[in-house]
């Protein structure tokens, strides 16, 4: 089984290239619902994070108010790296664990979408990595539409990720999202074949 990493700068269209993935074949773990998981129900991240962040990150029914943590974790990078290192290796763990189950079940290919891949070290688990690299423009636009995110905030969650040129240096395979969407599946497809085959 192959298993390849994803990732690109926020907002490249990495998620259509998982799923398209996905409707080839491949089995996908989103790594960001993956956190989200572990953030709604591993009570001791969540008691550290109260620790570092202040105890009114939950509402009055215990649940934790994800906005209020995004706002504090990402204002400094000192903070994000301590939210990273209490979620990211929860994720490798329960991912490789994925990986055995769909190994044991002869899928073709493995696929590991994380925005995160070489800061939380998970390329280590890889046979490679694909990046996916779109416009800035067209990146925060598709940021906005889904995540209602500000253009401040966005630019300081981009600016706290690795440079998309370091991305493009330690990875596999390049694909630039710079087109239609027809041709950016064709790119994919042709890449699937390609690692499969």
């Amino acid at each position: 089984m192959y298993i390849l990493g994803v990732t690109g700068n926020m907002g490249s269209g990495k998620s259509t290239v998982s799923d398209h993935l996905a409707n080839l074949g491949a089995v996908v773990s989103h790594s960001d619902d993956l956190a989200k998981e572990i953030l709604q129900n591993n009570k001791e991240i969540l008691a550290a994070l109260s620790n570092r962040f202040g105890s009114d990150i939950f509402d009055n029914f215990g649940k934790l108010q994800r906005h209020i943590l995004a706002e504090r974790a990402f204002a400094s990078q000192e903070d994000q790296l301590f939210l990273n290192h209490l979620i990211h290796p929860e994720v490798k763990k329960i991912t490789r664990t994925r990986i055995d189950t769909a190994s044991a079940s002869h899928k073709p290919m493995f696929v590991i979408d994380a925005p995160l891949l070489f800061e939380a070290h998970v390329d280590s688990i890889t046979d490679s990595v694909l990046v996916i690299v779109a416009d800035r423009n067209f990146r925060q636009g598709r940021v906005a539409k889904r995540s209602q995110i500000s253009t401040q905030d966005f630019e300081r969650r981009d600016a706290l990720q690795m440079p998309i040129e370091e991305k493009i240096r330690r990875a596999q395979h390049v694909i630039h999202n710079d087109g239609s969407l027809d041709e950016l599946l064709k790119k994919v497809d042709a890449l699937y074949t390609e690692l499969i085959h």
